[in-house]
């Protein structure tokens, strides 16, 4: 795989998932990014700058599913960490 992760840290919960600080290496340079799951969903957004060196989006990228696979299996199991976190709340 030609981006590998990390995970930082565990920002908190929100609206029934779990938001996580990920680091995404690609071509010797890191980018951040956060990861979103819940029980039975997963989503990532990264940086421009990494959609920019990629030249697409990374859910285009032919190892988006590995990259999305890579991560999960390095978080804590959903029903483990849930209740661990405290909520987040955006300022308006």
């Amino acid at each position: 795989m030609k981006i590998t992760a990390s995970i930082l840290d565990y920002v908190g919960k929100y609206e029934g998932g779990i938001l996580v600080s990920v680091g995404l290496m690609y071509n010797d340079r890191y980018y951040e990014s956060m990861f979103y799951y819940t029980a039975d969903k997963m989503i990532i957004e990264v940086e421009e700058k990494l959609t920019t060196a990629l030249g697409h989006f990374i859910e285009e990228d032919e190892d988006y599913y590995e990259l999305m696979r890579s991560i999960i299996n390095q978080c804590e199991p959903f029903e483990t960490m849930f209740d661990k976190l405290e909520e987040i709340e955006f300022e308006e």
